[in-house]
């Protein structure tokens, strides 16, 4: 059954036994037919595969193309555009019913020491202290696309994007505790695939919550993404994503974030834009 696969075996791809071709596992994701972060970690998935075993990857950026198909076969063709001996560099590409419906080019290399420093995490509630309080109240948890079939663990640190009843001009601000349970054994390789799944999340809601609801007053899908890996983490362990939308215009939305592991070390900077086009008048959401 779909609730019984973990994420981790989920973002697994398997050789179709042609050359730097794999097939990845599909699943629905409600009116999201296939989640953003499905095709993120997958594709990721069929590049790390084609990689040298002592390198990570460290960054990439995509494009979502078409809306994915879950009653349809998934394959990933991968491209070898570098290959070095402390760096590779790799083009996925997702195809289904001979149409590509994503794009990826994704970065790797071997780890280094180096200076470091990063931003500092902001201070909210603790997860467990934010559960405890919700379940008191005999409030179920949000269902959050990602957390179908019981893969992903989700709550919201911040005001949810469906108020009760909608500001204008809200903050474009979410922050959401996140954690994938099944991860102890998974090693840093079979991590990223699951942390590119997470980056999705609700990054593409924050450019809506100023001007309306998603799905209600707007209609919202990623556009493209991109992601920086910082360091290895536990997804398994609570994580912080911290959100924002920088900007809105031309039928678009901005959206950044960070990923903190508990101890508010960063692990994980995500940026996206995504469609922000309203379905009913201003005049409507404003009432």
């Amino acid at each position: 059954m779909e609730a019984m696969q973990s994420l981790a075996t989920l973002m697994q791809v398997q050789s179709t036994g042609v050359e730097d071709q794999f097939e990845g596992a599909v699943v629905s994701y409600g009116r999201l037919g296939i989640y953003g972060g499905h095709f993120l970690g997958q594709a990721l998935s069929a590049g790390l595969a084609t990689v040298d075993e002592t390198k990570l990857a460290h960054s990439f950026h995509a494009y979502f193309i078409k809306a994915g198909d879950p009653a349809s076969p998934l394959y990933y063709n991968v491209s070898r555009l570098k290959q070095g001996r402390n760096s590779e560099l790799r083009e996925i590409v997702a195809v289904q019913a001979d149409t590509v419906v994503f794009k990826m080019i994704a970065a790797f290399k071997l780890p280094e020491v180096g200076a470091e420093h990063q931003k500092i995490a902001p201070q909210v509630v603790a997860a467990d202290e934010i559960i405890a309080k919700r379940e008191a109240r005999g409030v179920d948890a949000f269902p959050f696309p990602v957390t179908q079939g019981g893969r992903v663990e989700m709550e919201f640190a911040s005001e949810s994007f469906f108020p009760a009843k909608f500001v204008n001009g809200r903050e474009p601000v979410l922050r959401t505790w996140m954690r994938v349970p099944g991860c102890e054994q998974l090693d840093a390789r079979s991590r990223q695939p699951v942390m590119a799944y997470l980056s999705d999340g609700t990054l593409m809601f924050n450019s809506v919550v100023p001007h309306g609801t998603p799905f209600q007053t707007h209609r919202l899908t990623s556009l493209d993404q991109s992601v920086w890996f910082h360091r290895d983490t536990d997804p398994g362990e609570w994580m912080l994503y911290d959100q924002r939308s920088t900007a809105a215009v031309d039928g678009r939305g901005l959206n950044e974030g960070e990923v903190y592991d508990k101890h508010g070390v960063l692990v994980l900077s995500a940026a996206q834009e995504s469609m922000l086009r309203g379905i009913v008048s201003d005049k409507e959401v404003r009432t």
